[in-house]
C-alpha cells in the first residue's frame, strides 16, 4: 500500500508540472483531469486501508461524475454543442 501511494505521490507532482508548464489549455485540463483521478486513488486506497464501504462508494461517483464533465470539456474544446 505505501508503495502505491509513494506512485501516486510522484504522479501528482508530474502532473502539477505539466498543469504549470503546459503549453495550452489542452494540456492543462488533462492535468486537472488526472489529478483528480490521482485524487480518486487516494481516496480508493485509503477506503481500502480502512475498510470503509462508503468510501468506495464515493470513489465510483467521483469517477462517474470525472467522466460526464471529461465529455462535456471535450465537446467544449471541439466547437460542438452537448447536443450534437
Amino acid at each position: 500500500m505505501n508503495i502505491a501511494l509513494v506512485i501516486l505521490i510522484v504522479a501528482c507532482f508530474l502532473c502539477l508540472w505539466k498543469f504549470i508548464e503546459g503549453p495550452n489549455a489542452m494540456d492543462r485540463f488533462l492535468s486537472i483531469l488526472l489529478l483528480t483521478l490521482i485524487a480518486m486513488g487516494f481516496l480508493g486506497i485509503y477506503s481500502i486501508k480502512t475498510h470503509s464501504e462508503f468510501l468506495i462508494d464515493l470513489t465510483i461517483d467521483a469517477i462517474i461524475l470525472v467522466f460526464v464533465g471529461t465529455l462535456a470539456v471535450s465537446k467544449f474544446f471541439q466547437g460542438k454543442e452537448l447536443d450534437e
